[in-house]
């Protein structure tokens, strides 16, 4: 039987005992931290080997489970280390661990704080491009980073569109982000032909985008090129001029882009949308009417 999310959750309060600092001549570079404002004094980081050993060591016995390692990078906390890691192909863990290496805590949620929470994320999202609908002068944004092969954005898609439906003072913006390949092998192809969709037919993105929502379940690897240009037929588009903007180096900057801004934002998780800077996980999860209220809310506090 596999492990349950409850179950991995109490392992993991007790895991990375294995796991210490690496020693200088070994450490692994420490990059900014991707949800600070500034940057605070090197760190050293643990090793991907030493977290695999300590994996291996904590759920070895379980060949059930398997997990793969996604990031590794100083958290917003001073001296604690984040690892992001998928087990069993599902939607990935935050483990902070402590400066000794010694204790790791499962992160569910972290939330920003003060009389105006929101405005770091506010300042980054004004580089979000992707294709948009909804006011022309909106008061607020709604940005959604997407995963385009996954089931949960499927189901998020048209809450966040009857959103923006039920709230024409509001703008959505769509934003790629395909997860590694590991865990959604077709994605990022997927997200290179809707980026094309999105510069050539603006208005048809939002049908392409939703016919591959809706066709998630035949779309494989092998047949995902043949298939995303059929559905871009379907939609209105070239497929064959949709494929080939698809392939071009421009394209795949362009996503690496919109991935690079949700890592920015400290995105691991699709979906993730963002409400005027307000970050909301989980959208399906969440009733219609507590959606609205937020989104009010926001709209009550537009810019603050």
């Amino acid at each position: 039987m596999k492990p349950t999310k409850l179950a991995l959750l109490v392992l993991m309060f007790a895991f990375f005992g294995a796991v210490v600092a690496q020693p200088a001549s070994q450490a692994q570079p420490s990059a900014k931290p991707k949800n600070s404002p500034t940057e605070t004094a090197p760190m050293l980081l643990p090793g991907t080997a030493q977290i695999e050993a300590a994996l291996k060591r904590t759920f070895g016995y379980d060949p059930s489970l398997s997990w793969q390692i996604l990031d590794v990078h100083p958290s917003i906390a001073p001296g604690v280390a984040e690892v992001v890691v998928s087990f069993n192909k599902q939607p990935p863990y935050r483990l902070w661990i402590t400066p000794d290496g010694q204790n790791a805590a499962v992160v569910a949620d972290i939330f920003p704080f003060g009389s105006d929470p929101f405005a770091p994320a506010r300042e980054k999202l004004q580089s979000a491009k992707g294709p948009s609908r909804g006011a022309q002068n909106p008061a607020i944004y709604i940005v959604d980073f997407s995963d385009l092969e996954c089931p949960h954005c499927k189901a998020a898609q048209p809450i966040v569109e009857k959103l923006v439906t039920d709230f024409p003072q509001v703008r959505l913006i769509f934003q790629q982000f395909p997860l590694p390949a590991s865990l959604h092998p077709w994605a990022m192809k997927a997200a290179l032909y809707a980026d094309c969709a999105g510069r050539m037919d603006p208005a048809a993105f939002w049908k392409y985008v939703d016919a591959i929502f809706e066709n998630q379940g035949g779309i494989a690897l092998a047949t995902a090129d043949d298939k995303l240009k059929e559905l871009a037929i379907a939609a209105g588009l070239d497929g064959q001029k949709i494929a080939a903007c698809a392939a071009t180096p421009e394209t795949g900057e362009r996503v690496k882009k919109s991935l690079e801004l949700g890592e920015s934002l400290g995105i691991n998780e699709t979906p993730t949308v963002f409400i005027n800077g307000r970050r909301v996980k989980g959208i399906p999860n969440i009733p219609y009417d507590q959606l609205k209220m937020m989104v009010q809310f926001e709209i009550d506090h537009a810019g603050k």
